[in-house]
């Protein structure tokens, strides 16, 4: 089971933390033989994408990150007819920025979400307390979408369970004949970062400390898992106990060049 499938798929989003370039590293590092995938911290979905295992449960808190996988699953096509008629200017992408994204039609709301990820600044998605997007026009002149792309992407969805909600609901039943990957927003290593705000909710300390502890309750019922984390005094402290490995890793959201490459621990449970 374990390696980079033989036909990965690039992600069609650009994320925070996103960990395409790490991928061949993690997946070597996952057990050889599982009967299922979660990965309950969706984002970007490269880990995926790359590992395209044929039966995975994926989830995001992030509703119109869910809803926009769902889309290109089953209507990539129309998604891609929607971003074709969204034209790059500052003055549209305020427009279209400006559009509540519930009002839309699936489709047409995945488009929006592509659109903006694209054309905003760096890529960021940001929330603000009211849970709309804030993010300024990013003045980049490029394709908001690849349709072969968007094609590859939807094949690989085919059969996978999609779900929208808190880790916690995501792995209500995940056995240990199951294998978790968990990617979540970073603890925080110094300095402004805001990339926690995927949600109006954000994702805050106790947080941190829920996850914490639903790994050494999956620990306890023998599931095995792997985490990707900022290597911080604190998440030494909240991981005590469980295998940490340091690896160097590049974010190409973060502002100042000099800060992008940074140190990385993945924690496993076995």
């Amino acid at each position: 089971m374990r390696g980079v499938s033989l036909d990965p798929v690039r992600p069609f989003i650009k994320w925070a933390g996103g960990k395409q370039a790490l991928v061949a590293d993690l997946v070597g590092r996952f057990p050889e033989r599982f009967e299922r995938y979660f990965e309950p911290f969706l984002g970007g979905g490269s880990v995926f994408l790359s590992l395209r295992p044929p039966n995975a449960v994926l989830a995001d808190q992030n509703r119109w990150l869910v809803d926009t996988y769902r889309a290109v699953r089953w209507s990539w096509r129309r998604v891609v007819a929607e971003l074709e008629a969204l034209p790059n200017t500052r003055r549209d992408y305020l427009q279209i920025r400006a559009r509540d994204p519930w009002s839309l039609a699936l489709a047409e709301r995945a488009a929006q979400f592509i659109y903006l990820n694209k054309t905003g600044f760096r890529g960021l998605f940001r929330v603000n307390r009211a849970g709309r997007f804030n993010v300024p026009y990013g003045e980049y002149d490029r394709r908001t979408h690849d349709p072969d792309q968007l094609r590859d992407v939807a094949r690989a969805l085919r059969g996978v369970t999609l779900r929208c909600g808190d880790f916690e609901s995501a792995l209500s039943d995940v056995t240990a004949r199951d294998f978790v990957y968990l990617d979540p927003p970073y603890v925080k290593q110094g300095g402004h970062a805001d990339f926690n705000r995927y949600t109006a909710d954000q994702f805050r300390q106790r947080d941190h400390e829920r996850l914490a502890e639903t790994c050494r309750e999956l620990s306890a019922r023998g599931v095995r898992w792997l985490l990707s984390q900022s290597d911080t005094e604190t998440v030494r402290s909240l991981y005590e106990g469980f295998a940490m490995e340091r690896v160097a890793a590049r974010r190409e959201i973060n502002l100042n060049s000099r800060r992008r490459d940074v140190d990385e621990l993945l924690i496993r449970s076995w």
